[in-house]
């Protein structure tokens, strides 16, 4: 088993696979510092397996609520600790210099990091904005753009509490509207989604408030074709990512939108507090910051205006960089493929539990890592309690149902016991 700081660059790894060629069912080695990560198939468990132990989860349990918050690998954890360590013992010899390093974040523009992050998701580093969480940017979003009293914004009964709610208020003290659509459950197609937007839309509308991946309902819209729809009218698309950044490939150029924020604490597995905001650079001049300090009117790097907030944790900052190296060495379409393998396998099983329903999308080009689902005869947090205190599968309450998240710290194993659990209660309320 690798120590904790061997990932990705141990020379244990080195020795046991430097120059082996890779067959099928071979095991996949992490790959060194540097260097490009061989090809893994997805049916190769043993580099999976291997992969897991970079995780503090207990080995029996299973953690399915990435939703809410990702678990972090030994590096992350690392790279914020010993930084915060060093921070502590070194400090008096901090001495202040703009040509030396900061003790803290808030002020500088902390490139290296925003370019890793702009590679990442499709942008340009000007165009990113370090934040807390996709709460602060869907704030900034709703607070920052020019818009007068009887504007209209579109969105969908589905948001979340920190996407509605700056909107909302904007429209309780400034006056636009906030218009709803209602989002079938489940959709059965894009085009029922494109349709909502465009069927509800005025000569008011200013914005599309679109949310990329649903957290309740778990609801991919297609935020492609939504954005070129809103293109051609006129119309802002903002996307709510908050659960999409290390979970799906993200090209923002390519998507086209006018904005977007995640919250990479959930499936980057970066700290919490680790959040984006994309602003497109032809848009940036326009929008307002709403939260400021001292470059607060300086637009030569756009998006510095949007993290110039006062101190923050440069240590987290440190875990944040560490999350997408992580990230960027397994390989971003690894993940999402290894993250839709192990979902699919749940929707495939469910489908054979008596009495199991799911409730979010099963058109594919609807469906994620995330399935919202219902067992006969079981509320959600009786299925919830029920599926920890039998098998130590952690998922999430979801009203009649649960949300199970997969991620690449599951196993398909973590997942068939998720199904023979469920078997088990299904027969309990039949009997």
């Amino acid at each position: 088993m690798p120590s904790r700081r061997s990932f990705l660059g141990s020379a244990l790894a080195t020795a046991l696979f430097g120059g082996a060629k890779l067959r099928r069912g071979d095991a996949a080695p992490v790959p060194a510092r540097g260097t490009l990560p061989p090809p893994v198939f997805q049916d190769d468990e043993a580099y999976w397996r291997q992969l897991r132990q970079q995780f503090t989860i207990p080995a029996d349990e299973a953690f399915f609520n990435t939703g809410t918050m990702g678990s972090s690998p030994r590096v992350v954890d690392d790279a914020v600790i010993d930084h915060m360590r060093m921070k502590d013992a070194t400090i008096a010899h901090w001495d202040y210099r703009a040509e030396h390093p900061d003790y803290f974040t808030g002020y500088r523009p902390e490139l290296d990091l925003r370019t890793k992050l702009a590679q990442l998701v499709g942008a340009d580093p000007d165009e990113i904005a370090l934040t807390q969480n996709a709460t602060f940017g869907a704030n900034y979003m709703a607070n920052g753009l020019v818009l007068h009293p009887g504007d209209e914004v579109i969105m969908t009964n589905q948001e979340h509490v920190g996407c509605e709610s700056p909107w909302q208020l904007r429209a309780k003290r400034y006056g636009i509207y906030v218009k709803k659509v209602t989002v079938p459950t489940p959709p059965e197609n894009p085009q029922q989604l494109i349709d909502l937007f465009v069927n509800a839309t005025t000569p008011q509308t200013r914005v599309w408030a679109i949310p990329h991946l649903t957290s309740g309902t778990a609801v991919r819209f297609p935020v492609e074709q939504l954005c070129a729809q809103a293109r051609q009218r006129n119309i802002l698309s903002v996307i709510d990512g908050a659960q999409c950044a290390g979970h799906l490939v993200l090209d923002l150029h390519a998507m086209a939108c006018d904005a977007y924020f995640s919250s990479p604490h959930k499936w980057l597995l970066a700290p919490a507090g680790s959040g984006f905001l994309y602003v497109r650079r032809d848009l940036m001049p326009d929008v307002w910051a709403s939260v400021v300090s001292g470059s607060w009117d300086d637009y030569h790097d756009g998006a510095l205006r949007f993290f110039q907030n006062g101190t923050g944790s440069l240590s987290s900052l440190k875990g944040y960089e560490a999350a997408i190296d992580f990230h960027n060495r397994i390989g971003k379409e690894r993940v999402q493929a290894r993250i839709m393998f192990l979902a699919e396998r749940l929707r495939a099983g469910l489908a054979q539990v008596p009495g199991a329903h799911i409730t979010s999308p099963v058109h594919p080009e609807l469906t994620t890592g995330t399935t919202i689902w219902a067992l006969a005869g079981w509320q959600g947090g009786e299925l919830m309690d029920a599926l920890w205190d039998r098998a130590k599968v952690r998922t999430r309450s979801m009203g009649a149902g649960v949300r199970q998240c997969c991620h690449i710290y599951n196993l398909p194993e973590d997942v068939d016991r998720t199904l023979a659990t469920a078997r088990q209660l299904a027969a309990e309320r039949r009997a």
